[in-house]
């Protein structure tokens, strides 16, 4: 430091310009907060943006007077025109960038800085965001209550009924578990199922086999012997029941026992705030839990689902609230088209719930194998609730032709199809939905073990078709990603989103998913009240997830 600017130097000095050797000696410090102008980060038709790269200020050598070259831009003209431009320059930006979107995207994200919209667009969605994943507010609008289960959360509901039974009980469903072949240690017979099934006291020997295994023989027998899950329906000997199969020691076996929903419905929405779940639609078959009083097992589904800390009901609460007190959870009474039998009843049973129930029992779904009855056949036993105005979603066009979902929508009036994979086998059905705004619930790891898709990761997977979430996607039809059976297939809905970005061609950008789960907000049959407050809470938190995630 020279001399003369050491210490307390003469104020006098400043007063004019410095000598060479004192002003190489200087470095210049701006103090204080300059305001951030989202305009000079908008690229104009040349591609340039206010950056060092494009106004290069060379720093002072022995030259300490600086000016630019004849017709070269200058910085401060620059500024001065943008921010006066500068709301236009923005919105024709934002207007640009989206001109081409199939689906809206959160409002919230239009607040983001140019550069930080870009790269919303441009990253591709890998295991690596995962924690952002987890952090944005999501709605699953296909989750089976017998199939939600991880084994954790079933051997929890196993134990509770097993410490509700009596000591003879227990000693009992022992008994039977060794006369049906089971020994402790051994190798289960190839047909449990079934024996289970069979069985006059299936919950208790369920109960038995949960408690009574370690997660390694339980993990090995409900998932290792279906190995490699992938096209089950077409590749393995037990087609669809050999997917089905990780599921046989809950649902029907555990829900129908009144000492087990409170433990089960602690689980669901566990496992729903671990995922990050702002919503979810739940759906089962009560009339299978509670044959005597279906009804009834709603009103205790229920109760147990407010005591787990569910939301529930018409009304939303604090904007903020419906995000953090969740999930809310509504519930679809689902039909077996397998089974006919004293279908009337059952939608009676249902649309009475609907009524006495409101904004919990929120509509109706028709499933089950797709070759035992068309959706047309269903039309008729569906009326009451037609007169009720309750909203229908049909399992169709899973991997049956694409009639099937042209009879759900048309017959069944569906206000949502549960898979719809083959729509884009009939363009002017497609077409159609995207007009009516029909909405598709895609689930796309069970899709892959049931049908069969190509999976990069996966080399058996490779003369199998591509995953036809993009064509859908091109066609402009409404849908979200959701998880159909997560215990059945260990997946949540943050590894649907990954695992769709994965098998997609160049995968899904984080754009992209962003609009896939406002959709699932949007498609949600729960109450207008609640999925207006959720939506907009969601787009608060949707921001303060990428603010704090970036």
């Amino acid at each position: 430091m020279p001399d003369e600017l050491r210490g307390h130097p003469d104020p006098a000095l400043f007063t004019a310009a410095l000598p060479a050797a004192l002003a190489r000696a200087v470095m210049p410090v701006v103090v204080g907060q300059g305001q951030a102008d989202e305009s000079l980060q908008v690229p104009d038709a040349d591609g340039v943006v206010v950056s060092g790269e494009h106004f290069p200020l060379p720093l002072p050598e022995s030259v300490i007077r600086w000016r630019p070259a004849r017709g070269e831009r200058l910085l401060s003209d620059e500024i001065a025109r943008r921010q006066r431009q500068g709301a236009r320059l923005v919105r024709n930006f934002v207007s640009t960038m989206t001109a081409g979107d199939v689906y809206p995207n959160w409002p919230g994200l239009l607040r983001l800085s140019p550069p930080d919209l870009d790269r919303l667009r441009k990253t591709v969605l890998t295991a690596e965001h995962r924690a952002l994943l987890q952090r944005l507010p999501k709605v699953d609008l296909h989750r089976h209550l017998g199939g939600c289960l991880d084994l954790a959360g079933q051997r929890r509901v196993g134990q509770s009924l097993w410490e509700a039974m009596s000591r003879s009980q227990q000693q009992s469903a022992l008994e039977e578990l060794r006369a049906l072949g089971w020994q402790q240690g051994a190798e289960w017979p190839d047909d449990w199922p079934s024996r289970l099934r069979r069985s006059g006291q299936r919950a208790a020997l369920c109960a038995a086999l949960l408690v009574h295994n370690d997660e390694g023989v339980l993990r090995q027998q409900l998932y290792g012997s279906t190995q490699p899950r992938v096209a089950l329906k077409r590749r393995h000997p037990e087609g669809f029941s050999a997917y089905e199969r990780p599921g046989e020691l809950m649902g029907s076996a555990g829900l129908s026992e009144p000492a087990a929903l409170p433990v089960y419905a602690q689980e669901v929405v566990r496992l729903a705030r671990e995922e990050g779940l702002a919503a979810l639609e739940l759906r089962g078959s009560p009339h299978k839990y509670d044959p005597a009083d279906p009804v009834d097992f709603v009103y205790r589904l229920r109760e147990a689902l407010l005591q787990a800390g569910a939301r529930v009901g018409t009304q939303p609460g604090a904007a903020q609230e419906d995000l953090r007190n969740g999930p809310h959870v509504g519930f679809l009474w689902i039909l077996d088209r397998r089974n006919h039998a004293g279908a009337a009843k059952i939608v009676e049973a249902a649309v009475r719930a609907h009524a006495e129930l409101a904004g919990f029992v929120v509509g109706l779904d028709l499933a089950g194998d797709e070759a035992a009855s068309s959706p047309q056949a269903w039309s008729g036993m569906f009326a009451p609730a037609f007169r009720e105005c309750m909203f229908i979603t049909v399992h169709a066009g899973e991997d049956e032709p694409a009639e099937n979902i042209w009879e759900a929508a048309y017959h069944m009036h569906a206000d949502r199809i549960g898979h719809g994979l083959t729509l884009h086998d009939n363009p002017r059905l497609m077409a159609r939905f995207r007009e009516r705004g029909i909405c598709l619930e895609l689930c796309p790891t069970s899709n892959l073990e049931v049908v069969g898709y190509r999976d990069p990761v996966n080399p058996q997977t490779e003369e199998l078709p591509v995953y036809p979430l993009r064509t859908l996607m091109r066609a402009g039809l409404p849908l979200t990603l959701c998880t159909d059976n997560p215990g059945i297939s260990c997946t949540t809905l943050v590894d649907e989103y990954i695992t769709a970005s994965r098998i997609v061609p160049d995968g899904l950008t984080l754009w992209e998913a962003l609009a896939l789960m406002r959709q699932g907000f949007e498609r949600t049959f729960l109450p207008a009240p609640v999925r207006t407050a959720l939506m907009h809470a969601a787009d608060q938190a949707v921001i303060q997830a990428l603010e704090e995630s970036w």
